[in-house]
């Protein structure tokens, strides 16, 4: 039975029997004891005992009424007020409406579900704030690694570009275009690393929008390229990497340059976190709806279940945030977040000591 109409019956019938209660009370009283305490209707101060009996019967049966319909909307308006104040723990008096078995008293029972949403609403904020300490930590954990990520590349400039204007000698030309490239080199991974945040902010931001600029796409030399492209990234260069493809051309709309970033996190992210001499390989295929099926396997580490179920959150680095190779702990975060902008979606499976498989469906042309 619903809590409205439970309550209007109940108050019905606890009208009822509170008028009822009142009068039978009223008619003992004045018809049986006040007669045997001498109490009659012909002395001065009779209208006055009976005035004062009513009273008194008034404010014992209000007082009843109140308790036995006020008492628990007095005591989930306490504990409402306290979860908007933060208090997520259920109040010490919430075991005081409950039975030896375990079941509600029968006054609180009037209110059974509003007390178990209560309590649900209790539970989920405090696991939400349980989650959101879960994130802070995360957060400070994944700002101390920017700085390492950032100040790693930033090194390199700044030591080469010392060398460079080192006055007391003379580089040759060689020399001076190796510097040079490695300046470059860590430059634009600095600056990958800056787009990656910058381009995290806005996909967790409601009122950003990412800015898709989007175009007919071959899929299969797109990939063929990007797998050439990361095969040549020095970070790669111990990583086997493979492809095959049961199709010849696969077009989809899609832009371009955020398809490759989110593709490209993918195998680097099975390049970061795996030892060197881990086969990757990528699969492609078309299901029978319209879907493109991207598949990146390797044979790697692989991962626990607890990191599994975090691999998407933003800021988790993972058991592997502490390899020198490590990212920002956004890549998976952002991935995610492009692929379903394309209207696709990414699911990953792994298994401790025997690798992981990311997989990517995209619709199709």
């Amino acid at each position: 039975m619903r809590t409205k109409l439970r309550f209007s019956l109940h108050f019905v019938i606890g009208l009822i029997a509170w008028m009822f209660g009142l009068g039978l009370t009223m008619l003992l009283l004045v018809d049986f004891l006040f007669p045997l305490l001498g109490i009659v209707e012909d002395e001065g101060y009779y209208d006055l005992f009976v005035l004062g009996v009513f009273v008194l019967n008034i404010t014992g049966y209000s007082l009843v009424f109140a308790w036995y319909f006020g008492g628990p909307l007095r005591f989930m308006m306490s504990w409402i007020a306290a979860l908007s104040n933060g208090k997520v723990e259920p109040p010490e008096t919430v075991t005081g409406i409950f039975k030896r078995n375990h079941k509600l008293k029968a006054r609180y029972r009037l209110y059974n579900e509003l007390i178990a949403n209560i309590t649900t609403l209790s539970g989920s904020l405090k696991q939400a704030e349980l989650e959101r300490s879960k994130l802070e930590e995360n957060k400070k954990e994944w700002l101390a690694g920017i700085s390492h990520d950032l100040k790693t590349p930033l090194t390199y400039v700044t030591g080469y570009s010392a060398l460079l204007l080192n006055e007391e000698y003379t580089w040759s030309g060689e020399e001076r275009r190796t510097f040079l490239q490695e300046i470059q080199s860590k430059g634009q991974h600095m600056e990958e690393l800056i787009s990656d945040i910058n381009l995290s902010f806005q996909i967790n931001h409601s009122h950003a929008s990412l800015p898709m600029q989007t175009g007919t796409v071959d899929l299969i030399g797109f990939v063929q390229r990007l797998i050439a492209d990361v095969a040549n990234d020095p970070r790669a260069a111990a990583y086997p990497l493979s492809m095959d493809s049961e199709e010849q051309r696969l077009e989809l709309l899609a832009d371009e340059k955020l398809l490759y970033r989110a593709l490209q996190n993918v195998l680097l992210n099975a390049v970061i976190h795996n030892p060197e001499g881990t086969s990757i390989h990528v699969t492609i295929r078309k299901d029978g709806h319209g879907f493109a099926e991207i598949t990146v396997t390797d044979d790697g580490q692989g991962m626990d279940e607890h990191m599994l179920n975090h691999l998407f959150h933003k800021y988790y680095r993972g058991a592997a945030a502490e390899s020198p190779k490590r990212g920002l702990g956004l890549g998976l975060s952002i991935v995610k977040s492009l692929i379903l902008a394309h209207g696709g979606t990414l699911t990953a499976e792994s298994e401790v000591s025997k690798g992981s498989s990311f997989h990517i469906r995209l619709p199709v042309l």
